[in-house]
């Protein structure tokens, strides 16, 4: 996928985000989206997490195992002692240094996507995971987001990322899916109470969320690290090779002129 021509800007786009979240609508995928990562954080462990959102207000970490956790992004978050502003294709953490990474709608308005996934892959440990959140946009959801696709500064100007594109990129880096959760197969429609029973949990459940159609999708994989074999010898009895090659003897010509 090529980079952005323009890209959204973080400063206009992260305030419009997080007020589209305190909207009805926003809130019920909000509530959704957490109740997805919640149950796949159970199954994380180990010492450092990093959630990566564009709107860094949000605490997508409740509940987790993960003895310390931290923020990272452009957009400046004040009074947060474990943030750390930086770039998203540049983070400032030692290779194979975070056990779990939460990225939540990033990939979606990354200038270059390819480059965040690699530098993902260089930060988290091996058989470590990532919780990549993402707008799908084979759904109901997704057609929505088209009519406010060419507007750069619209929460919706952004890459048309489905869960297979995601999937396959991640193969490719090495990662392994662990599996793909859907949520929010509600009508996008704004109304206090639709978007109530949306979040109400009715339709979340393990056969839901195997469901292609929902607005968003949870991707969880696994970094995997290649194991050197090595190749075995050709032969069959590595002692003979070993052993000193076998020398004619000068009896067989002498008997052979005896014979003559």
């Amino acid at each position: 996928m090529q980079a952005w021509k323009r890209e959204p800007q973080i400063e206009t786009l992260a305030p419009a985000l997080h007020q589209w979240y305190q909207a009805d609508l926003g809130r019920a995928v909000l509530t959704i989206e957490q109740r997805l990562l919640s149950r796949a954080l159970t199954d994380c462990f180990g010492y450092h997490l990093l959630q990566l959102s564009i709107d860094n207000q949000l605490d997508l970490y409740r509940d987790c195992r993960v003895q310390r956790c931290y923020k990272a992004g452009p957009a400046p978050l004040a009074g947060a002692a474990n943030f750390v502003q930086c770039n998203y294709h540049e983070l400032p953490f030692e290779s194979d240094s975070l056990d779990v990474v939460i990225v939540h709608h990033v990939l979606e308005f990354a200038a270059n996507p390819h480059a965040l996934l690699r530098e993902l892959q260089r930060v988290i440990v091996p058989h470590g995971r990532v919780l990549l959140v993402g707008f799908n946009p084979w759904s109901l959801f997704g057609a929505r987001m088209v009519f406010g696709h060419w507007r750069r500064n619209s929460i919706w100007h952004n890459h048309l990322l489905s869960a297979a594109r995601v999937d396959d990129w991640l193969q490719l880096l090495g990662f392994e899916t662990d599996q793909v959760d859907f949520g929010f197969h509600a009508l996008p429609i704004d109304g206090a109470r639709l978007c109530r029973a949306a979040a109400g949990g009715k339709m979340d459940n393990q056969w839901s969320r195997r469901l292609p159609g929902g607005g968003i999708y949870l991707i969880t994989a696994l970094k995997q690290v290649s194991t050197f074999i090595p190749l075995k010898p050709r032969w069959a009895n590595p002692a003979a090779v070993l052993s000193p090659l076998a020398k004619p003897s000068a009896s067989v010509g002498q008997r052979s002129m005896k014979r003559q």
